[in-house]
């Protein structure tokens, strides 16, 4: 169904109807389905389908076209949509129009309660063509009807005989000519006039789709639908869907053409969705793949509790009886002589590694199994592809693959433990694919972790973190507020379940399709994520039937969810910042950070690891960039406890860095360019209560004459100017605010302190120094101000949390600073008139004082972290979509690859995660 979703798009583009046919139903049925789609309010004509040559891939049947035809036009977004941007549905609207004038004009007393009724066909090993009939009663000869044409149309076909019947060729408004017969109490036309002439053969053979009893029996259970009937047979049809698919999706889809036999729908056309539903007659004796769920009974989809909010695409069983499915499966592979190699793959494993995969494996799954694709920002899927399977006893489950897996791996594979799961890895390729066939693909790797009641399996460790991480903030397709609407149309029980978000399968077509319709696909990308999903489900009946359910919905609000763009593993975890630096030569971002055993990293912005190097120690605030050499290339600058480092863009020490301290550092570094030309000067506060004063190769500045006081720096060092004058802010750790010159002599002695503590200490700077001040919380959460013409403010607050971390910045962009306090879970926000803006809590403890973000668009964003979880909030308090996310350290936004698309880096474990806002 899948690869049906994937045709869609390609038929949509090169003929008229086949665009609507594949765009809607399961990339096969739309656009075609709206044209012509059928009422069957009355019985079967039979010599129209007489006439309808047996090697039809599709059939569609209209009793009321003009009502049809209207419907769409005037009620369907769906239908309005494709002819506004796709010049193929407009051809096709445009000829259907003309049609709907001819039989609602001048032909409507001809073939009046007529139904029209149209046939899909392979025509010659590459191309594909429709032919139409419309029943004719004894009145209407040939005669009279072929002039009735002359008439309306002012044109005068030609004609030739062929196996003594009339084929008239009607010129139109193209280069294109019409093909028509009336034969038989018919009237058949068709662009094609090799199609016409396979009609002409059908009226004259005996055996039609009349006398077909998988036929008779699909369309005995029809319904009676006000929009009409679809009709498929199975093996020709996807024949022609294969005329649009790549040569490895041909090989994928390749049993498809032995699925089932004929299918029909009934379609119900709603103003933004399309519902198709009926039964497929499959049999035994043909190996029909839906054979294999005889006596299956439909099973819940519980696994869309697990099943990541982004999926593309999800392939899904249901079973009842799992054993009974696979010993059916292996049935079927005896009789297409494909048993030979699935046994051959399993004694070769016992073989190399003592295992029994079907004892081992597949026993163990229960009611559910499932190969899932997530949304991918590239043609890249090795990381969006799971496997995912109900244990029908976890215990026996979990020991069964950790004794295939210490059987298999040729070194012990050390379990990786993450957020309370634990990952394992067996050392096989391609197990799903060669045990369950070809939905399960391209599994190459086989990391796997027990999440509830379900083992999920991925390509690489990273992408179970990242599956894990959705589970565990509940990112998933039952918690999803569009898949929820969506989920009204579902059927609750299946035993197939297919759903494609086409929204989020861009990429994934174009590695199904043809590389001529990639350029298609690329051109009408918004086009496409108007359509939300189209879902397919299967639940057994009787006597061979399969009931189907077939969705389709517009939903024209596609919202990026926020995604991993890449993802990187460190050698071990990081509690520290992943900082953003800028790269000298492309003036995209890297990023630097440093992990827990001191190693510190540049990475790029595709998450390649540009160089490591290591310390001995953890760095002591923030890394700065400067260039030494005056010539637009920049180095990175940062101390630990004991040294100052600078480090050029290759890692290389610059000259005589590392510079050792004279005692331990006590804050971080602070470079500052006093008069912009790079002459910089290095300030750092050491434990012996002195605070230095380097220049950039390293060296002491002479002239520096900082007086030692009575406590060292503490935090960050400020600097700014006014009326003339340089002023530079040394914070002390017991509370003292030291303010020196450029040559470190006290500018001003301020009597009054701040709160000795650890919290963070702000600087506002004012016209002039009596409004310029600090700010920051004591242990009572009260705010302590305190300017620099030695005044103090305490600013107290009702219902005050003690011991809360402060923030101070504009959150809703009033030009006034508002106070922001955390503390255990809890957010609170206060603007500078003292009015209570926000509380919030969240379910976990915030861990990290709060960031704020101006955004390209002016907006202010709030950054949280909680244990393991990162959130972003606006102004409006409300969570940003797409949050929470996986991280525990603070984190950067920016647009690392200078392409308009904003992106967040941020720690986790031993995990580097990029990810795409917007």
């Amino acid at each position: 169904m899948y690869r049906k979703s994937v045709v869609l798009e390609k038929i949509a583009m090169t003929k008229n109807i086949l665009l609507g046919l594949f765009i809607l139903l399961m990339g096969a049925v739309s656009i075609i389905a709206y044209n012509f789609y059928k009422n069957v309010k009355q019985p079967i004509n039979k010599t129209a389908f007489e006439a309808i040559p047996q090697n039809a891939a599709l059939i569609i049947k209209e009793n009321n076209f003009n009502a049809l035809y209207t419907k769409l036009a005037t009620t369907n977004i769906i239908w309005e949509e494709l002819i506004t941007n796709t010049s193929t549905a407009n051809t096709v609207n445009n000829q259907i129009h003309y049609l709907d004038s001819l039989l609602a004009g001048p032909f409507k007393p001809l073939f009046i309660n007529q139904p029209i009724i149209g046939s899909l066909h392979l025509s010659g090993a590459n191309n594909y063509g429709f032919i139409f009939y419309i029943p004719l009663s004894d009145e209407i000869t040939e005669v009279k009807l072929v002039q009735k044409i002359k008439n309306v149309t002012r044109k005068n076909p030609s004609s030739r005989t062929y196996d003594g019947v009339n084929i008239h060729s009607l010129p139109t408004n193209s280069k294109a000519k019409i093909s028509l017969i009336i034969y038989k109490n018919t009237l058949a036309f068709s662009y094609s006039t090799v199609l016409i002439e396979d009609v002409i053969r059908q009226l004259n053979s005996e055996n039609s789709l009349i006398n077909d009893p998988k036929f008779s029996i699909v369309t005995a259970n029809s319904g009676q639908s006000e929009d009409g009937n679809l009709f498929i047979n199975n093996k020709h049809f996807s024949k022609i869907i294969n005329q649009f698919l790549s040569k490895s999706s041909k090989e994928y889809c390749g049993s498809f053409e032995h699925y089932t036999g004929w299918t029909e729908l009934d379609v119900s056309i709603k103003p933004n969705a399309l519902s198709l539903n009926g039964f497929s007659f499959s049999d035994e004796q043909e190996n029909h793949s839906l054979t294999l769920f005889k006596n299956q009974k439909p099973q819940d989809l519980d696994m869309l509790a697990i099943i990541p909010f982004n999926a593309a695409y999800v392939y899904h069983y249901g079973l009842s009886d799992s054993k009974r499915f696979f010993e059916n499966k292996k049935t079927s592979l005896k009789n297409t002589n494909q048993f030979y190699n699935y046994q051959k793959y399993l004694d070769n494993q016992t073989s190399n590694y003592g295992i029994d995969l079907e004892e081992e494996l597949l026993a163990n799954i229960g009611n559910e199994v499932a190969f899932i694709i997530t949304e991918s920002q590239n043609e890249d899927f090795t990381n969006n592809k799971f496997v995912v399977f109900h244990s029908k006893e976890m215990e026996k489950t979990a020991t069964d693959l950790l004794n295939i897996s210490e059987k298999v791996n040729e070194e012990p594979f050390e379990i990786v433990s993450f957020n309370d799961y634990q990952i394992n890895f067996i050392d096989l390729d391609n197990v799903f694919q060669n045990l369950l066939g070809k939905p399960f693909i391209n599994l190459n790797q086989h990391f796997y972790s027990i999440v509830g009641d379900y083992v999920v399996f991925g390509n690489s460790e990273s992408a179970l973190k990242t599956y894990i991480t959705n589970v565990i903030t509940k990112k998933t397709l039952a918690n999803n507020d569009n898949f929820i609407d969506f989920n009204d149309n579902l059927s609750s029980k299946s035993n197939i379940f297919i759903y494609n978000n086409i929204a989020r399968s861009i990429n994934l077509y174009k590695v199904f399709c043809k590389e001529n319709y990639i350029p298609m696909i690329d051109e009408k990308i918004d086009v496409f994520r108007k359509f939300e999903a189209i879902s397919f489900q299967v639940s057994t009946e009787k006597n061979g039937l399969y009931y189907n359910n077939i969705h389709l919905k517009y939903n024209p609000i596609y919202k990026k969810e926020t995604t991993s763009l890449w993802e990187l593993l460190l050698d071990t975890t990081t509690s520290s910042a992943p900082q953003l630096i800028t790269n000298h030569k492309t003036k995209a971002k890297e990023i630097f950070v440093q992990d827990d055993a001191n190693k510190i990293y540049l990475i790029s912005n595709i998450g390649k690891v540009i160089w490591t190097k290591q310390l001995q120690e953890p760095i002591i605030g923030k890394v700065h960039q400067i260039d030494v050499y005056k010539n637009n290339k920049l180095q990175l600058l940062f101390n630990t406890a004991s040294k100052i480092y600078l480090i050029d863009r290759n890692g290389n020490n610059v000259e005589k860095y590392p510079i050792k301290l004279p005692s331990n550092a006590t804050n971080g570094i602070t470079p500052l360019d006093y008069s912009h030309n790079r002459n910089y000067r290095i300030i750092i506060g050491c434990d012996n209560n002195m605070v230095y004063n380097y220049d950039t190769k390293g060296d002491l500045v002479k002239g520096w004459e900082y007086n030692s006081s009575n406590s060292p720096a503490n935090g960050n060092v400020w600097h700014f100017t006014l009326s003339g004058k340089d002023y530079i802010v040394v914070p002390l750790k017991d509370g003292t605010i030291k303010v020196i010159q450029r040559n470190g002599k006290d500018r001003l002695n301020l009597k009054n302190k701040l709160p000795i503590n650890n919290k963070p200490v702000y600087l506002n700077v004012g016209s002039e120094l009596s409004k310029t001040y600090l700010t920051t919380v004591d242990t009572l959460g009260k705010v302590i101000k305190l300017y620099l013409n030695d005044k103090k403010e305490i600013i107290q607050f009702e219902n005050q949390q003690a011991n809360t971390t402060f923030s101070y910045f504009d959150f809703d962009n009033n030009k006034s600073k508002d106070f922001v306090f955390t503390w255990d879970n809890t957010l609170k926000i206060v603007d500078s008139n003292k009015k209570e803006l926000y509380k919030i809590k969240f379910e976990a403890s915030i861990t990290h004082q709060a960031m704020h973000f101006k955004m390209h668009d002016k907006t202010t964003l709030i950054g949280l972290v909680t244990e393991n979880l990162i959130y972003l909030m606006n102004s409006k308090g409300e969570i940003e979509d797409g949050f929470p996310l996986a991280g525990s350290t603070p984190f950067s936004i920016a647009d690392i690859n200078n392409d308009k698309t904003t992106n967040l880096v941020v720690a986790h474990g031993n995990m580097i995660y990029t990810y795409n806002l917007k």
